[in-house]
């Protein structure tokens, strides 16, 4: 779309990008890793985990930001906690090596 200039190109700065580095790293890291456990366990188990992801967003939050969770937020993370707890005990095959 901006080559064609049918949006104007943004102007990001120096800040910003330095900003939005770290975010972009832990992406990066992030995607690496689901990738790499696709070789070591099943699809479904790997997608069971990443079903986390809300849990360590609320509890990363609160460590580094400083942003604790409203009770509402917490009560909304509790079923997904159980529901990956329960689908994660009943698999047989897991191992922390993957294999």
């Amino acid at each position: 779309m901006w080559t064609l200039n049918l949006h104007k190109r943004p102007k990001i700065s120096g800040a910003q990008l330095l900003a939005i580095l770290p975010l972009s790293m832990v992406h990066t890291l992030g995607n690496l890793f689901t990738n790499m456990s696709f070789g070591k366990v099943a699809v479904s188990f790997t997608h069971t985990i990443k079903a986390m992801e809300p849990f360590f967003s609320v509890v990363l939050s609160a460590m580094f930001l400083g942003e604790m969770p409203t009770p509402w937020v917490v009560t909304s993370l509790l079923p997904i906690a159980g529901g990956v707890a329960l689908a994660s005990m009943t698999k047989a095959s897991f191992n922390w090596y993957g294999q």
